[in-house]
């Protein structure tokens, strides 16, 4: 029991006995003495297995080379800063935002197995720091943010655009390790830096991200914390946790150049909860990987963009086409090296992108076959093509073949998520439906049953001829493909959009559901499944047969208390699996992401209900003294 712990039981015992004291247990007035209120409860440890005494390595003028590193701002160094925190003294670190600083070297002398987190101090925006082991090839980027706080996207703190002054410093958890062996006595630390202009990367003009670095805290562990932790690693009951990344914007904003830029995305996932990655792999006509059915992502590096990240996007797609690089397959192979399933998700209706994107898919299909596009009640052409033209249906099929033949992957997965519906009112609907029912669909209620049951056929038809060409081609290649369908949050909205789940299920033609939002709308940031009841019609459907259910939890940022809540509160309704669309926006190594990545330990949380549910901790150190100024008095201005 930690010390704090025990001061909390001793507290509360001495409360409960002067309670005891106040009510003796005889006839006669109660005594009128304030009962003493019981102490909070102190926060949940964030980390597990690191109930040692930490060590603080405030030493960071010890890095190498030495001549990185200057008492004053210059060009292309880092700057020392002596400083004192309530819990540490000695030499931080700080690189700025006008030039790229080198990369540092810290060895480590101590050895045995430690939770290792560094001490990061934010100053007007948010700090960025990459480590790894020397004799590793892989950084983990770790970003300090208040994400959760105030409901904002990971892209909205990107390139120092939101103003972030951290409350002291913030220790951020990277990972348990075993210090002393080959791979792990030296720590290598780098910049971020995007290179968004030709020529050096270190030359002004290029995106060069803040850190400030205090130090290192290690925190020893017992055997026993050892051995937990080793067997807790090979556990499979809680892998039930499923990632979502968009290979867009990360890629974009963070100027990816290299197969290891993609293998950080990937990264932080190793030893954690979750078992499956969903890498995206295309939008209607255009793909992440080479392709003979439809085109490499359009947004061309040379065309005009809009955005920036637009033309950023292009640029990474070109620079790794030209060095040969298939990072969709570089993607595949880490996550199965790390002991992740590999997802290949689809957006079934990216054929045409509203303003300012509309240019992406220039010459694509929406534009080569405007009969195959969507038609509204009177008639009007919509801006997206439908599935209920064959020659849709078939590029579709055409497409998922292709990724399934020359890719290992273990899935596929449809994102019915975005620009619904994917059918509408077109000739072959209504010809079919007025030649049943005498009637024009046009003319009915748009929630008229038989319009609805009518319509739902369409896409049910193209799930069974899905499933039945992944079936062909999983006997093929002696190998499961498992179908996922992305979806929205309710049986009535899905099946307004033609997405019939009854049939879907009991058909068997999906293998796991993932409901978006229980928000009608699929509002990305509204807080879902708040409600558990909201889940229930989800958990009925699947219940029982061979198809999963994963809650799909949003906002993208969100607090480890919430976290922990919303997923207890689900498991206890049959829940199982959760889903989190833009994992990127969460891997920041901050305590949201240290609660996540072991969200699927059910049984944690049921005992951290069973105290009360108390706050989870968030390691800091307040800052006392930075160079010359003394912190423990404020000034104006």
């Amino acid at each position: 029991m930690s010390a704090t712990r025990r001061e909390f039981v001793k507290q509360t015992l001495l409360a409960s006995a002067v309670a005891g004291a106040a009510f003796p247990g005889r006839a006669g007035p109660l005594d009128p003495s304030p009962v003493p209120t019981l102490p909070p409860p102190p926060p949940d440890p964030l980390v597990p297995y690191a109930s040692g005494q930490p060590i603080y390595l405030a030493d960071l003028d010890r890095c190498e080379p030495a001549g990185a590193l200057t008492a004053t701002w210059r060009r292309n160094r880092w700057k020392r800063y002596p400083f004192e925190t309530d819990r540490a003294k000695g030499v931080m670190l700080a690189a700025g935002q006008v030039s790229g600083v080198p990369d540092l070297e810290y060895h480590l002398e101590q050895k045995g197995w430690y939770a290792i987190s560094f001490g990061i101090l934010s100053k007007y925006w948010e700090s960025r720091l990459q480590v790894r082991f020397k004799g590793e090839n892989v950084f983990s980027l770790l970003t300090p943010n208040n994400l959760a706080k105030t409901n904002m996207m990971w892209d909205d703190i990107q390139w120092s655009k939101h103003n972030y002054n951290s409350p002291g410093i913030e220790d951020l958890f990277w990972r348990h390790a075993e210090l002393g062996g080959k791979n792990s006595t030296t720590l290598t630390l780098r910049q971020l830096k995007a290179h968004t202009l030709p020529g050096d990367p270190d030359a002004p003009g290029n995106i060069f991200l803040p850190c400030w670095l205090a130090y290192i805290k290690l925190v020893p562990l017992s055997a026993d914390e050892v051995a937990k932790l080793q067997a807790d690693r090979t556990r499979r009951d809680t892998r039930r946790l499923f990632a979502a990344d968009d290979v867009f914007t990360a890629a974009a904003f963070l100027r990816f150049k290299t197969a290891d830029d993609v293998r950080r995305q990937i990264e932080p996932y190793r030893h954690t909860d979750f078992s499956r990655m969903y890498w995206e792999a295309g939008a209607g006509d255009m793909t992440n990987f080479p392709s003979k059915v439809a085109k490499l992502s359009a947004v061309g590096p040379t065309a005009e963009q809009y955005r920036m990240v637009d033309r950023l996007a292009g640029q990474v797609l070109a620079d790794f086409e030209k060095e040969g690089i298939d990072h969709f397959q570089v993607a595949l192979d880490y996550c199965h090296e790390i002991g992740l399933e590999f997802h290949a998700s689809y957006r079934v209706a990216g054929f045409k992108f509203p303003p300012p994107e509309d240019e992406w898919n220039t010459g694509g299909l929406y534009e080569r076959h405007p009969e195959w596009r969507s038609l509204d009640r009177n008639g009007r052409p919509s801006p997206r093509l439908s599935y209920a033209f064959a020659g849709v249906r078939q590029f579709v099929y055409a497409l998922q073949e292709e990724i399934v033949r020359n890719y290992p992957v273990d899935g596929i997965c449809l994102l019915f998520n975005r620009r619904l519906p994917v059918i509408g009112y077109e000739p072959p609907l209504v010809d079919t439906f007025h030649a049943k029912y005498g009637l024009d669909p046009r003319k009915l209620a748009e929630t008229d049953p038989r319009w609805l049951a009518h319509s739902a056929q369409v896409l049910t038809g193209f799930m069974a001829e899905l499933r039945q060409r992944m079936q062909a081609e999983a006997a093929r290649r002696n190998r499961p493909i498992a179908i996922t369908a992305v979806v929205m949050g309710s049986q009535e909205e899905n099946y307004g959009y033609g997405l019939d789940l009854d049939a879907w299920v009991r058909q068997r033609l999906v293998d796991t559901l993932i409901p978006y939002s229980s928000a009608r709308g699929g509002d990305s940031r509204a807080a879902t499944w708040t409600d558990p009841k909201a889940a229930a019609y989800f958990v009925d459907l699947t219940r029982d047969t061979p198809c999963k259910l994963a809650l799909n939890l949003m906002p993208r940022g969100i607090s480890p208390e919430d976290y922990k809540q919303r997923a207890d509160a689900l498991y206890q309704v049959g829940v199982e699996n959760f889903f989190f669309w833009d994992c990127f926006n969460r891997i920041n190594f901050d305590p949201s992401w240290t609660t996540l990545a072991r969200l699927g330990h059910k049984e944690e949380l049921a005992e951290w209900r069973a105290r009360g549910q108390p706050p989870i901790e968030r390691p800091r150190s307040t800052l006392k003294r930075i160079g010359d100024w003394d912190l423990s008095y404020q000034t104006p201005g």
